[in-house]
């Protein structure tokens, strides 16, 4: 039925549910070339859930590297410096762990500008971060091999781990 919940009655404008397709789509690309066609034609519209996703999705993609990733993780990169501001608590460390798995596995060189930006994210919503997020930024702080990361940081994360 035309017209009926998530479906568009012009035929071709955005449904209610474009973002949850949009990220499923994301989540179900099993190559670099599908993702950066996803990247390119969609990157304006992504959302912190898409970035992330788009992110978790390069991880799972377990033969792309340097050469044939580079242009999605570029503009990856661009896209999730835009949405930084806006990221709550479990998008900081899954996109934060996502690429540091990347560069644990030589498949991305981090940016350390961006890590900044998101570790800094990470600090002002220090208190919505679950046990596992909690995890998770704290093993891609240690891999990246931060000797000092910010005190008032790791104390934050100490507090949320354990409660």
């Amino acid at each position: 039925l035309s017209g009926s919940r998530g479906e568009s009655s012009q035929g071709g404008g955005e449904t209610s549910n474009g973002p949850a397709k949009l990220n499923r789509q994301i989540t179900q690309c099993t190559d670099a070339m599908g993702l950066l066609g996803l990247v390119k034609q969609h990157g304006e519209s992504f959302d912190y859930i898409h970035v992330g996703s788009t992110w978790v999705t390069l991880v799972k993609m377990r033969s792309v590297g340097k050469e044939d990733g580079g242009e999605v993780i570029q503009l990856l990169q661009v896209i999730t410096r835009d949405r930084v501001a806006k990221m709550g608590a479990q998008a900081v460390a899954n996109i934060f762990h996502a690429m540091v798995t990347l560069n644990a596995s030589g498949r991305m060189i981090v940016d350390d500008e961006l890590v900044g930006e998101l570790l800094a994210r990470a600090k002002a919503t220090a208190g919505d971060f679950t046990p596992q997020a909690v995890a998770n930024l704290m093993w891609a702080v240690a891999t990246m091999g931060i000797e000092n990361p910010d005190a008032g940081l790791v104390k934050m994360m100490q507090r949320r781990a354990i409660a």
